[in-house]
């Protein structure tokens, strides 16, 4: 069994990967080694983000079962792993509450003012004049992708903080709209929300599926939260955007960039940027380790895995 890094682990997960294993090997992403130590593997385990194409399942012949540490396998290629006859699996569904929550936790530190604040105080200015907050309360707040995340998204910020929601996605959710969460073209959708919420999966059919004649379309003013892989959005048009200064953009799947895009990025004020840190809470690492590893041991003992793509 290889695994590309074993940093996500903790010690006793460590202790109960190598009770399912006759031998580990961790390497990094970018190691030359690994198509040489994938020869004969019978498992892989990758973090999310980390690419599996035809030449690594080509060159592991023995290869049976691939465990996403996460939730988003756009990068692995699923249908070539099923025409071979290799199980692939994920973690779907483990951070929906804290990807949700970090979403309005970035919006309220951006609207309010919070990172400009704390330190005035802490350097003992406590006057509140010449901050300008904003409130969520009756603004136009849209969802791109109403799946798990995106649904639990749309019922805090209409239930939670009386917002005005929409929605878009590829299938219309007539049991999310009977409480209130309206579904609009996608045209709509990034015309009018004051908010936005990109919330797609990484597939085929979502590479760079908000381009830059959908994010042209976004509204003047707007505050988006980005929380999907990279690959979802045209970086070249969302920076021709960002050089109008009419917008915020917020993501968090930044260790995702290249250096180079980093950098371009963070030159924009308008541009903020965190580290993936939405997902990382304790109850998600939890549920995160169980259901991947329940996925593992069904697999072993002959049983079907639950979260098989």
């Amino acid at each position: 069994m290889l695994s590309y890094s074993q940093s996500t682990f903790s010690e006793q997960a460590g202790r109960r990967l190598e009770r399912l294993c006759e031998e580990i090997r961790a390497l990094p992403e970018d190691s030359p080694e690994i198509t040489h130590h994938v020869a004969d593997a019978d498992c892989l385990v990758v973090e999310t983000g980390i690419p599996v194409d035809q030449a690594i399942i080509n060159a592991a012949p023995r290869l049976k079962y691939i465990g996403v540490f996460g939730t988003g396998y756009g990068r692995v290629d699923v249908q070539y792993s099923a025409s071979h006859g290799i199980t692939v699996c994920n973690t779907p569904g483990y951070s929906t509450e804290g990807v949700a929550e970090f979403v309005f936790g970035v919006i309220l530190e951006h609207i309010r003012e919070i990172e400009r604040a704390k330190p005035r105080a802490r350097g003992g200015h406590y006057s509140g004049f010449g901050y300008r907050g904003s409130e969520i309360k009756d603004k136009k707040f849209g969802v791109i992708g109403l799946g798990r995340i995106g649904r639990r998204i749309a019922e805090i910020a209409g239930a939670g903080f009386g917002a005005d929601v929409s929605y878009w996605s590829r299938n219309r959710k007539p049991d999310a709209e009977k409480t209130g969460i309206r579904y609009a073209d996608i045209g709509a959708v990034l015309g009018s929300s004051d908010f936005l919420s990109i919330n797609l999966t990484h597939v085929p059919a979502t590479e760079k599926f908000i381009n830059v004649d959908r994010i042209n379309l976004i509204k003047p003013g707007a505050v988006v939260v980005h929380l999907a892989p990279i690959e979802v959005i045209d970086l070249d048009g969302l920076e021709q955007r960002l050089k109008l200064a009419d917008m915020t953009f917020i993501l968090d799947h930044s260790d995702e960039l290249s250096p180079d895009q980093a950098k371009r990025l963070a030159r924009y004020c308008n541009c903020v940027m965190y580290p993936p840190i939405a997902c990382v809470t304790q109850e998600a690492i939890q549920a995160k380790l169980a259901m991947f590893f329940e996925d593992i041991e069904n697999y072993l003992d002959g049983k079907p895995p639950r979260h098989a793509i």
